[in-house]
C-alpha cells in the first residue's frame, strides 16, 4: 500500500489550488483518497511566521491526517510550501537532534513545483498598500487587509530566514543528513515553468521596479533548486584571507524547466500531460540509480516538449552577506563582478540584473546574473580570471572597514574617508574540474559570506580618531 501523500500550497493560496494535482494523481496511481492529505494554512496575518506554520503542519499531520510520528510519507509542495516543509525538517535546529533525524528519515519523496526555495523577487512588494489591497486578507476583523508581513519578509530575496535555513539543511552543520545521497533522506525533485505570467504582469511588475527575468513570473529558476554552496571569504585575521567553500555532500537536485508553464499554470495539470507521468514516476524512485535515471528522463521529456523552441537563458543567483569581526552586519555596501577572457586584453564587468538589499537587514543582498549573455556556460575554459570588488562605507571619518592581512597580488584594497574597497581574486573557483566548487554555475544560488574588520581611522599623528590618549 502506498504511503500517505501530503500536498502543501503557497502564499496567499489555499488547499483548493491542489485539487487538480490530487485528483489526477489519485486516478493515475490508484491512490486511496483517504491517504491523500491537502494542507490548508494561513499566510495573510502579520503575526504568523513560517516557523509557526511548520509547527502547525506537524500537529495537522499527527492529529488530523493521522500520520503516526514515525510513519513515512511523501510531499508535493508549491511555492512557499517549500519553505514550510524545510522549516519542518529543521525544527530542532541541529541534525544531532534525534527528532530532526527522525523527520528526515520519514520524508521519502519531496516534489517541488515552482518552489520559493530562496524566496521571490515580488515578495517585497507585497507589504505595500497596493499588495495588501490586491493580495491581502479580505476577512473583516482585526486582520482586514493584512498581507502576512512575517511570511513575506521570509520570502524576500536575500532574507535572513532563507540564509539561516540554508545553513541548517544545505551547507551548515548536518548538511550530510538532510538531503544526502541515498535512501536515508528524501529524494527531491524540482520542476519549474519556463514562462512568465504574461505581458500585462511583466508591465505591472516592471512599473513598480520589480525584475522578474529568468523566472516563472514569481520565483527565479536560479533560486528554485536546492543546489547551493557557501563561499566564505574571511579578512578578519592578521594573515592572508581565509577563503573556503562548503563541502558538497547533497544529492544533485537538478532543476527541470518545463516548457510553456508559469507559476500558476503548473498547478493545473491534465491527465495526458507528460509532466503528470514524471511526477507519478518520481513517487516510485527508491534508489540513487533510479533518481539519476529520473533526472535523465525528465530532461529529455522537457526537451521533447520544448521542441524547436529556444531554450531559456541560464541564470545564476548570489546571496551575499557582509559582516564585521564582531558579527555585526555591514549595512552600506555594494559589489561588482569582473571576468577576464583569454581572448580579451581587458577585464569586463558582469552585468548584474538585480541587486536587492534585504529590507530588514541590508547586510544581506541578492544579485542575479544572466550567464548566457556572456557565453559563460558554453565556454568556461575561455575565462582567465574572476574577481569581486566589495565597496563598503561607514559614513564616518572615524571608522573604516578594512582587511587585516598581508598584501598579495591576488587581492587589493583602497581606503578613503570612510569608504573602502576590497578586490578579491576568485580565479581558483572557476574551471575547478568535475566534483569541485565552481563559482559560476547556472540554475544555482551561491551564498557568499564576507567578513571584514571595523577599525578606528588613524590621523596623521598615528592616533585613533574615535578614542586616544590626550597629550598634556
Amino acid at each position: 500500500m502506498a504511503i500517505p501523500l501530503v500536498l502543501i500550497h503557497g502564499y496567499s493560496d489555499s488547499a483548493t489550488s491542489f485539487k487538480d494535482w490530487s485528483d489526477v494523481l489519485i486516478q493515475k496511481k490508484s491512490l486511496d483518497p483517504s491517504r491523500v492529505h491537502v494542507i490548508n494554512y494561513a499566510t495573510l496575518h502579520n503575526e504568523i511566521t513560517i516557523g509557526d506554520i511548520a509547527e502547525g503542519l506537524d500537529r495537522a499531520l499527527t492529529n488530523e491526517a493521522r500520520i503516526a510520528p514515525t510513519e513515512e510519507f511523501d510531499v508535493i509542495v508549491h511555492s512557499t510550501g517549500m519553505l514550510v516543509i524545510r522549516a519542518w525538517l529543521t525544527r530542532y535546529a541541529s541534525i544531532d537532534s534525534k527528532q530532526d533525524q527522525a523527520r528526515t528519515r520519514r520524508l521519502r519523496h519531496l516534489i517541488a513545483l515552482a518552489p520559493a526555495t530562496n524566496g521571490s523577487p515580488v515578495a517585497h512588494k507585497g507589504r505595500s498598500w497596493l499588495g495588501a489591497l490586491f493580495k491581502g486578507n479580505r476577512d473583516l476583523g482585526s486582520d482586514f487587509l493584512e498581507s502576512g508581513t512575517e511570511v513575506l519578509s521570509a520570502l524576500e530575496l536575500g532574507s535572513r530566514f532563507t540564509w539561516d535555513l540554508a545553513e541548517k539543511d544545505l551547507f551548515g552543520t548536518g548538511n550530510t543528513s538532510r538531503f544526502k545521497k541515498g535512501s536515508t533522506s528524501p529524494f527531491v525533485f524540482t520542476i519549474c515553468g519556463d514562462s512568465g505570467l504574461g505581458k500585462l504582469a511583466d508591465i505591472a511588475t516592471g512599473a513598480v521596479g520589480t525584475k522578474i527575468r529568468g523566472s516563472d513570473g514569481v520565483v527565479r529558476w536560479a533560486g528554485a533548486a536546492l543546489n547551493s554552496r557557501l563561499l566564505s571569504i574571511d579578512y578578519t585575521g592578521s594573515q592572508d584571507a581565509k577563503i573556503s567553500a562548503s563541502e558538497w555532500n547533497n544529492q544533485d537536485n537538478t532543476l527541470i524547466l518545463w516548457p510553456g508553464l508559469n507559476h500558476g499554470s503548473i498547478m493545473r495539470p491534465k491527465t495526458t500531460d507528460p509532466l503528470v507521468q514524471l511526477v507519478s514516476n518520481a513517487l516510485d524512485v527508491q534508489s540513487d540509480k533510479e533518481f539519476i535515471e529520473w533526472i535523465k528522463n525528465a530532461k529529455k521529456s522537457a526537451s521533447d516538449t520544448r521542441g524547436s523552441s529556444t531554450e531559456p537563458h541560464r541564470w545564476q543567483q548570489f546571496v551575499i552577506r557582509v559582516s564585521d569581526e564582531r558579527g555585526d552586519g555591514v549595512a552600506d555596501w555594494t559589489i561588482s563582478l569582473q571576468i577576464k577572457r583569454k581572448t580579451m586584453s581587458k577585464a569586463e564587468p558582469l552585468l548584474i540584473d538585480d541587486l536587492h538589499p534585504y529590507e530588514r537587514d541590508k547586510s544581506y543582498r541578492c544579485l542575479h546574473v544572466n550567464l548566457s549573455e556572456y557565453g559563460l556556460f558554453s565556454d568556461m575554459s575561455n575565462i582567465e580570471s574572476l574577481s569581486m570588488k566589495l565597496t563598503m562605507n561607514t559614513s564616518s571619518d572615524y571608522l573604516l572597514y578594512v582587511a587585516h592581512r598581508k598584501e598579495q597580488a591576488k587581492s587589493s584594497r583602497k581606503v578613503e574617508r570612510g569608504l573602502s574597497e576590497l578586490t578579491v581574486d576568485l580565479s581558483d573557483y572557476i574551471n575547478s574540474g568535475k566534483g569541485k566548487f565552481n563559482l559560476l554555475m547556472p540554475y544555482t544560488t551561491t551564498f557568499v559570506e564576507f567578513k571584514v574588520n571595523r577599525d578606528p581611522s588613524i590621523d596623521g599623528q598615528g592616533k585613533a580618531k574615535v578614542c586616544h590618549v590626550k597629550t598634556r
